[in-house]
């Protein structure tokens, strides 16, 4: 274990004690600290105003070891890191996900690790290494690899207009799009949806000419969203 895991490992246990729970909404079988996502975020930020000078490598070894802990606890806290870390600390090559996302399960591991403003500064600054990566996914016999080829480009899609983060999205979209598991057919709808601020012309014609092809949900709430704004305009 990284010395700066064992650190915040033990920052956890002040908060939450050593007692662990299960909790199957989220999808995982890792085991979670008594700690809420406010807190574990206070954490995270409270560490990186501490620790602005740490290293890109000595940054991503800790990362790397909080994915490869045994609580799902550790592996959220990893993609908070993420979230508030310096540019210089986000420098590192995107293959390291591919590592990462072989000790993340469920639909809340992985988007905590793949989503927030990293994916904002990192995957336009590196495309073409993403673009790669993403696109290899698609066809990956891990389905938590198959869902961050989507949910990676859901929060680029709404900050920016960009064709060729929209075609990339399409195409994985096509290559998924007859999987059945709710973890590839929600994470569709979210990056479709995600696309219409910006392209949503493209994501009518799409969902027109896919409609019997794509998985009814998505189907349903990327019309709601391009009519209404919104995913259910009843809440």
């Amino acid at each position: 274990m990284d010395k700066h895991h064992a650190e915040l490992l033990k920052i956890i246990r002040i908060n939450a004690g050593d007692e662990t729970y299960h909790y199957d909404y989220i999808g995982t079988q890792h085991p979670l600290y008594k700690i809420t996502n406010p807190v574990l975020r206070l954490i995270a930020k409270e560490w990186k105003r501490d620790h602005k000078q740490m290293s890109v490598a000595a940054f991503q070894k800790m990362i790397t070891s909080l994915v490869h802990g045994k609580s799902a606890t550790e592996k959220l806290l990893a993609g908070m890191l993420l979230d508030v870390a310096t540019p210089e600390q986000r420098n590192f090559k995107p293959t390291l996900f591919d590592d990462w996302l072989n000790h993340v399960e469920g639909w809340a591991e992985v988007d905590t690790l793949c989503t927030g403003k990293f994916t904002n500064t990192e995957i336009p600054r590196q495309w073409n290494d993403w673009q790669k990566l993403l696109t290899k996914w698609t066809k990956s016999k891990n389905i938590h690899k198959r869902r961050a080829s989507l949910v990676f480009l859901c929060s680029p899609a709404r900050q920016q207009k960009d064709e060729s983060l929209a075609t990339l999205a399409l195409a994985n979209i096509d290559q998924l799009k007859h999987e059945k598991d709710i973890l590839i057919t929600k994470a569709i709808s979210w990056l479709l949806r995600s696309l219409v601020k910006h392209h949503k012309k493209l994501v009518s014609d799409y969902v027109a000419e896919n409609r019997s092809s794509l998985p009814a949900i998505a189907v349903r709430e990327t019309m709601t969203k391009i009519t209404t704004g919104k995913k259910n305009p009843k809440l």
